[in-house]
């Protein structure tokens, strides 16, 4: 079989079916979105052999996942009793220190966040409990840093840490609506599709995901979970009507800055799976997306501006206790001093200079850095405080 002929859904979900003896996909939402990223992947992304092996393998590695957590709920349907708890969303433009902003956050003894190991190996595999979680882990550090080898610079892009805390859009992208598959391929019609697409569904289990965690960690039960993904920017609705409680932390950097670091970030992600030079396109598809992402988030923000609270990039890198003492108490939720020393602890071991140093150039990308502003304006003026 030719690598390009592995991307048929009938094939990858038989491929699913037959690792795990599972038969039940749970109600079928999930195949319009898998449908329209394969299409777009054959189409558009010039996938090379080892970039069309790759993605070939998360997807039946999500099949897995969606058989194995259908499965796990049958067998145990009190995990629908779980109460989630969120108290915050950090939801903004890639690169604007949302992973920082979530980790700081996290480290509060009254918080919880999903861990990265987790989002890779979100299910228990056998009853065997530590010695399970163990092996989870050991293979998701494995993982960790097969990738970090694979993706050139991308060490001084993104702190990857395999028992950090995360995003939970790998989450999300078990249902085959996410941002990642256009972090890692030219996909414009997937992207195009996914901006109009209805994500109730995929958020749904979003929240099934995080009763499935609790109930595998019991002392998460009464902390305030922590999520972040820039993703939400395309579905801020939903993101509110799934997540009635609680408040969305926007965080805000000058946009040439977001935008140098995140085309750096696509095109290291991008050039392994393809032969051709995608960078510019990709930078050209991810300047419109981010833009209509902002342009619809406007109105839905005017509706309900109680539930959003700002954090500037700049005052989160000089005064980080002060960020998220802040932000802790526009969600309600009373700062301690045990808070206080836990984000002074993970700051202290949280150091730039451990990581390599990030370089980016817009130019780099056929990106006018003038135009840039002049197009991000509406936002900018509305939001970023930097100059």
């Amino acid at each position: 079989m030719r690598f390009l002929d592995q991307l048929n859904a009938e094939c990858l979900i038989a491929r699913a079916r037959a690792s795990t003896g599972l038969a039940d996909l749970g109600p079928d939402h999930y195949r319009e979105p898998l449908d329209q990223l394969l299409r777009s992947m054959l189409a558009e992304a010039q996938l090379n052999d080892a970039g069309a092996n790759t993605h070939a393998g998360r997807i039946v590695n999500a099949l897995e996942n969606r058989l194995r957590r259908v499965d796990l709920v049958k067998r145990h349907p009190g995990i629908l009793d779980e109460q989630v708890d969120v108290g915050v969303i950090i939801v903004g433009l890639p690169r604007t220190g949302s992973t920082m902003l979530q980790r700081l956050l996290a480290a509060s003894p009254q918080a919880t966040a999903i861990v990265w190991w987790e989002t890779i190996f979100p299910l228990p595999r056998d009853e065997s409990g530590p010695a399970d979680i163990a092996a989870r882990k050991a293979d998701a550090k494995a993982l960790s840093d097969q990738l970090v080898a694979a993706s050139e610079g991308f060490e001084a892009i993104h702190p990857m840490d395999a028992f950090a805390h995360d995003e939970e859009l790998p989450l999300i992208e078990q249902s085959f609506i996410s941002n990642i598959p256009e972090a890692m391929l030219y996909l414009p019609s997937y992207g195009e599709w996914l901006l109009a697409a209805d994500q109730t569904h995929a958020y749904g289990e979003l929240l099934e995901w995080l009763k499935i965690l609790q109930w595998q960690d019991p002392t998460r039960r009464g902390k305030k979970w922590i999520l972040k993904a820039p993703h939400h920017l395309t579905a801020v609705r939903t993101t509110l009507e799934t997540f009635p409680n609680a408040i969305i932390a926007m965080t805000h950097r000058r946009v040439d800055h977001v935008m140098g670091s995140y085309y750096s970030m696509v095109g290291s992600l991008t050039g392994g799976n393809t032969d051709a030079d995608l960078s510019s396109a990709q930078a050209a598809h991810w300047t419109q997306r981010l833009h209509r992402n902002l342009v619809d988030m406007i109105p839905v923000r005017a509706e309900q501006p109680d539930r959003f609270f700002d954090i500037q990039y700049g005052a989160l890198l000089t005064d980080p206790v002060g960020s998220a003492r802040a932000l802790f108490a526009a969600a309600g939720i009373p700062v301690t001093d045990a808070d206080i020393a836990a984000w002074q602890q993970w700051l202290g071991g949280n150091k730039r200079d451990n990581r390599p140093s990030h370089k980016y150039d817009l130019a780099d990308y056929g990106v006018d850095k003038a135009q840039l502003l002049a197009n991000f304006a509406f936002y900018s003026n509305a939001y970023v405080t930097e100059i």
